[in-house]
């Protein structure tokens, strides 16, 4: 292979991996970005769904920094044509890639319980209202943010100690705007948002596990590109060094 031929080839693996590592960094952004997104949007709900959910976003946020800063490794070793820490570039995509797909197994298996999962804890924390503060902010939230009461539908409450007692469900069940809301269940419920938080939840939870999964395909997509072109840019660097000398 001539010089020029090696330079033409080298240029357009270069070019190839440049945009793999774009697609890796912006990847690693929107991750980050879907991450802040959830908490901002359950902060106050956990206490009612699970506090073990509240460590969810907070992972996202982690994997797309970790594959912002992998990306920008790759970028280093692009830039200083450096074949050990491409060699390890490639180690870490390698490694990312194995944890991608087992992290996607498992989150995919757990969808199937999540319905239930939510349904049970949901059941058990309506009957805690107006016991614990904690608990009663963030059912209230829930209600709010969702536009949903109880659990499967609005009766639920009939079920728990606060509307046995009062006969009425609380004020965040009801439409916006609320000033003309009437709360007790023996009058019109027409004001009462009618459809369970679970139903809302669990289809909110479905639609960014599908956009995870589509950032998922754009990370997989960048790794299975990066990882030959990176061993064809080593091959091509140790051609050029065999050249020279």
């Amino acid at each position: 292979m001539n010089e020029k031929g090696i330079s033409n080839f080298e240029r357009f693996v270069k070019i190839c991996l440049w945009l793999s590592v774009l697609l890796y960094w912006i990847s690693g952004v929107v991750l980050m970005c879907i991450g802040v997104s959830v908490q901002v949007k359950l902060r106050d709900t956990y206490a009612v769904i699970n506090d073990a959910a509240s460590e969810v976003p907070v992972i996202i946020m982690v994997i797309g920094t970790l594959v912002v800063l992998v990306s920008a490794f790759g970028a280093v070793a692009l830039l200083r044509h450096s074949p050990n820490m491409i060699k390890l570039f490639i180690g870490i995509l390698l490694a990312l890639l194995v944890l991608e797909i087992t992290a996607g197994a498992a989150a995919y298996t757990y969808r199937h319980k999540l319905h239930q999962t939510l349904l049970s804890n949901t059941l058990k924390t309506l009957d805690k209202y107006s016991e614990e503060v904690q608990i009663t902010k963030g059912v209230d939230s829930l209600q709010t943010e969702f536009q949903c009461c109880g659990a499967e539908n609005y009766t639920d409450w009939m079920n728990t100690t606060f509307g046995s007692l009062s006969s009425s469900v609380p004020i965040s069940c009801c439409r916006v705007p609320v000033e003309n809301c009437i709360t007790d269940l023996s009058k019109h419920t027409a004001g009462i948002n009618q459809q369970g938080c679970v139903l809302k939840l669990n289809n909110w939870v479905e639609e960014h596990i599908a956009i995870l999964g589509g950032v998922g395909i754009f990370v997989g997509v960048a790794q299975l590109i990066g990882i030959p072109f990176c061993y064809l840019l080593l091959r091509t660097l140790k051609e050029t060094y065999e050249h020279i000398e």
